[in-house]
């Protein structure tokens, strides 16, 4: 519980080296933390359109100060809020601080007029699971993280992809899709990456057929190219399972040397199907949740 040695504040440009430190700290020891600089730091928060005057910073006094220690970072679009992490530095665990920086960002959100706060939450991190559960979220379903290495013997078959325009790409994928997409990866949230995108399009008889949206991202090898799929469409009507196959296929033959990945993508989805059958392999998953907020 807080004490005379930490508060909690909200964000502004002057809290931003202590909510680099309190991210930093939080998430050391997370399966796919990240350390960042505050250069760094401002670009991801651009990136995921995260709110600062929404966000609550943990900070906690030391003998060299006060000092970033959690966070819980948040989002805000229309009356739909969204929490894209919370953290709070090991030492400082088992306390109910996460709770409090739960707490205050639901309040937060609430009277920035959101009706509903949703986060992710990694399938096996039981402690996590357990703070949203009492604090009322609910499990709506899950999301599934997708990875398919560069094959040994490379597709042979036609890739039936060409490059397209990226804006028309984020319009008309989009009129195509039947689950809603996981927060990071609407429209809104895809197009933050606007400058940074490649866009595919599939084509066959009846014109257009499908839509792949990708986001290259740094090779951790030398030679090993790395995409990340960010939005994948396919012309609604009978053979979609056919045409997702299609489209999956045919970016294998087209970029046979690049590791693929997908994360969030809901486990009813009709891709789900098609990338196990192009070779992708379920990696990970996460529960997406919900709080309706009073």
């Amino acid at each position: 519980m807080l004490d005379r040695d930490t508060r909690i504040e909200f964000g502004n440009e002057q809290l931003l080296p202590a909510l680099c430190a309190g991210f930093n700290s939080g998430f050391a020891d997370y399966k796919y933390g990240v350390q960042m600089d505050e250069p760094q730091m401002v670009k991801f928060l651009a990136r995921a359109g995260i709110d600062l005057e929404h966000s609550a910073v943990l900070l906690h006094r030391n003998g060299a100060g006060w000092q970033g220690a959690g966070v819980a970072l948040v989002a805000i679009v229309g009356d739909q809020a969204w929490c894209s992490g919370l953290a709070v530095a090991p030492t400082l665990r088992g306390g109910g601080l996460g709770r409090q920086l739960m707490e205050a960002i639901q309040a937060r959100a609430a009277a920035a007029g959101a009706h509903t706060l949703q986060l992710e939450v990694l399938a096996h991190n039981a402690p996590a699971r357990h703070l949203y559960t009492a604090l009322g979220y609910q499990p709506v379903r899950h999301l599934l993280f997708w990875r398919a290495e560069p094959p040994t013997d490379p597709p042979t078959g036609d890739a039936f992809l060409q490059a397209a325009n990226v804006d028309e790409a984020l319009l008309a994928a989009y009129a195509w899709q039947r689950e809603p997409p996981a927060w990071q990866r609407t429209q809104r949230a895809v197009a933050l990456y606007r400058d940074e995108l490649w866009a595919y399009k599939m084509e066959d008889r009846q014109g257009t057929a499908g839509w792949l949206i990708c986001l290259p991202t740094a090779p951790h090898e030398p030679g090993r190219p790395r995409l990340r799929l960010m939005t994948l469409a396919v012309r609604p009507g009978d053979d979609e399972a056919t045409r997702a196959r299609c489209l999956l296929a045919s970016l294998r033959a087209h970029r046979p040397d690049t590791v693929l990945s997908v994360i969030n993508e809901p486990e009813a989805s009709i891709f789900t199907p098609a990338l196990r059958a192009a070779g992708f392999a379920e990696v990970d998953r996460q529960i997406e949740m919900v709080l309706h907020l009073t």
